[in-house]
């Protein structure tokens, strides 16, 4: 009965060592926000590290200092993302346009409700980006019944127009 008091102290002891590291690295991972909760609570998160995840629209432009991309969570907004030179960039193979499913990527950093640095621009300026979700091509097939239709369009504007601007047999003459 001894023996299992101090094995079951021991592994008390070791659980609680631990429990300090477990809740400090819970405590370090900010909060994923979405777009409508930056906007919304501008003045809550202004100034304060923060998590957001979006797809990568458009273009990722780089720019002397860093790189800018415009981030959509879904809620057909976006939120411009400020990543400086100094933080690891992970390449985006895919940005969301017609024909792709752009990368969906995570970025913690901190919250700008109005940047001093952009212009008074609402941003994020990232200390980490991590791809979660890599991009891919959108299957695009072509519809055979539109093409049909377009075909079908084009050769009844050929008569119209053949209609409208052929001549008369030249009766003046008579």
């Amino acid at each position: 009965m001894k023996r299992f008091s101090v094995v079951l102290i021991g592994v008390l002891i070791l659980v609680l060592s631990f429990a300090p590291a477990l809740a400090a690295a819970e405590a370090e991972q900010p909060p994923i926000l979405s777009t409508n909760d930056l906007v919304e609570n501008s003045y809550k998160w202004d100034g304060k590290i923060i998590s957001f995840k979006g797809e990568v629209l458009e273009d990722v432009m780089q720019r002397k200092d860093g790189v800018w991309m415009n981030l959509s969570d879904g809620n057909n907004t976006a939120m411009g993302v400020f990543v400086p030179k100094d933080v690891a960039m992970p390449s985006i193979e895919y940005t969301e346009s017609y024909r792709t499913v752009g990368d969906v990527v995570l970025i913690t950093g901190v919250f700008h409700r109005t940047c001093i640095q952009h212009e008074g621009e609402t941003d994020i300026h990232a200390t980490s980006v991590t791809v979660v979700t890599p991009g891919s091509v959108r299957a695009n097939p072509i519809h055979s019944d539109r093409v049909v239709l377009f075909v079908v369009l084009v050769m009844l504007l050929g008569i119209v127009l053949w209609l409208y601007y052929r001549r008369p047999a030249d009766t003046a003459r008579q």
